[in-house]
């Protein structure tokens, strides 16, 4: 992995959450619920990591 970004879209729910690996990138925008700054970082990089898993078992079942 040569780059692993969470950008938060201004002061929205939304982030943006980009995976690049040479010249291939996969990027997710993340929607989360409200909290503090922290909780919503925390809550969109939890929803990532569960994309990246779905992403995974659908390219295996494939």
């Amino acid at each position: 992995m040569d780059k692993f970004e969470v950008t938060r879209n201004g002061n929205s729910n939304e982030f943006s959450v980009v995976l690049s690996q040479g010249g291939d990138s996969i990027r997710c925008m993340i929607t989360v619920g409200d909290g503090s700054d922290q909780e919503k970082r925390r809550a969109a990089l939890c929803k990532a990591k569960a994309l990246a898993k779905a992403l995974d078992t659908a390219i295996e079942d494939s």
